[in-house]
């Protein structure tokens, strides 16, 4: 038995893990692959390079296709359950699982409130697919109402979607977000009759009893789809009638229209009778929703997913991607053809979810892949808004699991967020908060324009950021602003001298901003070297050129950064030159270098970065250049606008001066950044060689191992050997066991041969 045998991954997925060459699971993955295959939250931190995606992704894929197998065993019994379905009448509720968290059901299932500020909705068990069928909403207090009709696919706030009609207090109608004037206002003792007539396709209301005209006409595209009573408040409580003798009606149902709860079976339809019809029709919804902070991240995530699951076969799994930069209607199809996992940055897949194209009725998985980067670039409202339409999504063995990974689960936005979509998460922190790879080792060299004067020199030149556009800089200049631009024109001649001194093959290089890398790459292409100029994609190798380079960065398309990505995991350049956006989960196997051409904002950000070196036992060095002077950036949060490009006096002010720029301390960047560590960063000596104390450790490493290469050479790794250790009992057990088996055998059947002669 392997060792992912013993952590329950089943053995068509182990076929995949063995073509990725994983050996052993990591830490990460020995304890967080059981607990997700056991159920419940999991809320997961470990150092980057951990094997994160395969603890994820090992038992979604697992369960997710366990469920689709059953699906599809259980199409033959939803077409003999279909007759006792139809002869019992179905009993229609206000239900407890298709609902936001808030909005709150009574224990008869016909009285709902909500009490935040915001709106909150949900749908009954029960939806029509034929006939003329109605319903009564009273409002009980001063709160506000919205009520009418939506599929399963749509938001619970009905009318912020397509999928949606709703008629409010405020005397709007409203489907897609469009809010129209209808009828008239109603308030605390009204009554609304909602009516839905699928003879001519029309929804419309009645107020007290007196009608007010048709409000929507259903579009064709949803013709025959069930629509669902559905409300939504914000602070009010509801009565609901839905017919039958549970409670009558006030007004009751126009002439030729039913109540629902009286129509016949033949006419209705549930939530599980519509999951056995979409699975005998062959469409699937999906059973895991990933969401990734990047593009980048994202398509790393889903090319794992399918790697894996190569080898579930009966049914095959279908995984779809979607992310900014591609094209949408290839998406489109790819979900009408059915997805099982669904990875994507929160931006596009909210555009799916909000146009319909994606439906989130069979989400089990809710996974929250790199957690505290998605919550520091804003999407707390977007992951609120996807977690308030997976079903189940209340209290219960039945909810929905969430999964959370993350490098910390300490920052205080990651715990809020967990308090709002966890219940109960079991937690696997292996490593804390303070944790660096012990791989990696971490250099400076300190960047002195005032000691080093080779910024004077005008070839090769130094394409200019243009933060000092209007200062006064020259060679005999002593000023802040001059000082700040000639550390911007030394330190790429320190890079070129770093590169030459390390005869480096490969290095990823962090600058701050976009336009920080655009210049990068100019001054590396200016360089030249065989052909020289920029990198052109796929038609040179870059071997000729030592200083060759691409671009990954926000700013660039996504088939530009993908074949960045790739050229240089290829080896067809030397240099990745990349914004924070490449720090985290880009997983480069073997990567000896890492330079911080500039510090990052945070220190936790430092870590992210440097751990792109030192994966998977292998030797990696950080090398950061640091300014001794103050330097001048720019920061611009006004978005869209482009200051650097053609800079105003005014834009090139600080944002206390109502400017675009900040001072950058980076010694004091350094002190947060070992204060993290918890060690201090040693300097290069002056020819650029290693401190004293890492060549030592380097040279005493069993095999005299490099950057890049195992550390201690060949050797395994000092956690493999342990769980190599911690399994040589079970091993000599089962052998054991083996060996008695085989005796046992033997000897049973050497007795039967002796009878039988």
């Amino acid at each position: 038995m392997s060792a992912f045998e013993e952590l329950g991954v089943m053995p068509e997925l182990i076929k995949g893990i063995e073509e990725m060459d994983w050996l052993l699971p990591t830490p990460v993955q020995a304890e967080a692959v059981p607990l997700i295959l056991g159920g419940g939250d999991v809320m997961v931190a470990a150092e980057t390079g951990s094997g994160k995606t395969g603890a994820f992704a090992l038992p979604i894929l697992q369960v997710v296709h366990e469920t689709v197998t059953a699906r599809r065993q259980e199409r033959g019994t939803s077409t003999a359950n279909s007759d006792a379905a139809e002869a019992s009448p179905a009993e229609c509720t206000w239900s407890m699982e298709d609902r936001d968290v808030v909005f709150n059901v009574s224990e008869n299932g016909l009285r709902c409130s909500s009490m935040t500020k915001g709106w909150a909705g949900g749908r009954a068990t029960v939806g029509p697919t034929a006939g003329r069928l109605y319903f009564e909403v009273t409002l009980e207090d001063s709160g506000l109402c919205r009520a009418g009709w939506a599929s399963r696919a749509a938001a619970f706030e009905i009318g912020r979607d397509r999928r949606s009609f709703g008629f409010g207090s405020t005397g709007k109608k409203s489907n897609g977000g469009a809010f129209a004037d209808y009828g008239k206002p109603f308030g605390k003792g009204d009554t609304v009759g909602c009516l839905l007539d699928f003879t001519s396709n029309h929804i419309s209301y009645t107020l007290n009893g007196a009608s007010m005209g048709m409000a929507f006409e259903v579009p064709a595209q949803m013709h025959g789809q069930p629509l669902y009573p559905a409300v939504t408040l914000k602070g009010g409580q509801i009565s609901t009638c839905f017919g039958g003798t549970r409670a009558k009606f006030r007004y009751g149902p126009p002439a030729g229209f039913t109540g629902i709860a009286d129509a016949p079976s033949s006419h209705l339809t549930t939530a599980a009778t519509e999951e056995q019809a979409d699975a005998a029709g062959g469409m699937r919804t999906p059973s895991a929703l990933i969401l990734e902070p990047s593009r980048d991240l994202a398509q790393q995530t889903h090319d794992a997913i399918n790697s894996l699951k190569r080898h579930l076969t009966a049914p095959a799994l279908q995984s779809v991607l979607l992310v900014g930069g591609t094209q949408p209607k290839e998406a489109a199809r790819q979900l009408e053809r059915g997805a099982d996992i669904v990875t994507g940055t929160p931006g596009r897949i909210m555009d799916f979810v909000e146009s319909g194209k994606l439906v989130l009725t069979g989400v089990k998985f809710f996974v929250l892949d790199e957690a505290d980067r998605l919550l520091d670039t804003g999407n707390q409202d977007t992951i609120m808004k996807l977690f308030g339409r997976f079903p189940r999504a209340g209290k219960g063995l039945a909810r929905l699991q969430v999964l959370m990974f993350s490098a910390t689960l300490h920052s205080d936005d990651v715990k809020d967020i967990a308090s709002r979509i966890c219940q109960d998460p079991s937690l696997v922190d292996l490593k804390g908060r303070e944790a660096v790879p012990d791989t990696v080792d971490h250099v400076l060299v300190a960047v002195d324009p005032k000691a080093d004067r080779s910024w004077v020199q005008s070839s090769p030149e130094v394409p200019s950021d243009n933060v000092h556009a209007f200062d006064n800089t020259g060679t005999s200049v002593d000023t802040p602003e001059n000082w700040s631009s000639a550390v911007k024109r030394l330190k790429p001649r320190v890079l070129q001298r770093l590169i030459d001194a390390y005869k480096m093959e490969q290095c990823l290089i962090f600058c701050r901003t976009n336009f920080d890398c655009d210049n990068l790459e100019k001054f590396l292409n200016s360089l030249g070297g065989g052909r020289g100029g920029r990198w052109a994609g796929r038609r040179e190798s870059g071997k000729e050129n030592p200083y060759s380079c691409c671009v990954l960065a926000g700013a660039r398309s996504t088939d530009q950064r993908r074949d960045a990505l790739q050229a240089f995991k290829q080896g067809e350049v030397r240099f990745l030159i990349c914004t924070d956006v490449a720090a985290r989960g880009i997983d480069i196997s073997g990567l000896p270098y890492v330079i911080n051409l500039t510090l990052p904002d945070r220190a936790e950000d430092y870590i992210h970065r440097v751990g792109r070196v030192g994966r998977a036992e292998k030797l990696g060095l950080a090398i950061s250049l640091v300014s001794t002077v103050r330097e001048k950036v720019w920061y611009c949060s006004k978005k869209g606008y482009r200051p650097w490009e053609r800079p105003t006096q005014k834009d090139v002010k600080t944002n206390e001066q109502g400017g675009h720029t900040i001072w950058y301390d980076e010694p004091q960047l350094l002190e947060e950044i070992e204060a993290r560590l918890r060690q201090k960063v040693a300097s290069v000596h002056p020819d650029l060689s290693l401190p004293i104390e890492i060549s030592k450790r380097i040279s005493a490493a069993a095999g005299s191992a490099a950057y890049g290469e195992h550390k201690g050479g060949d050797t395994a790794s000092k956690e493999t050997m342990e769980y190599v250790e911690a399994l040589k009992p079970a091993v000599a057990e089962l052998a054991r066991l083996e060996t008695l088996a085989q005796s046992f055998y033997l000897k049973r059947y050497a007795k039967r041969k002796e009878m039988t002669v």
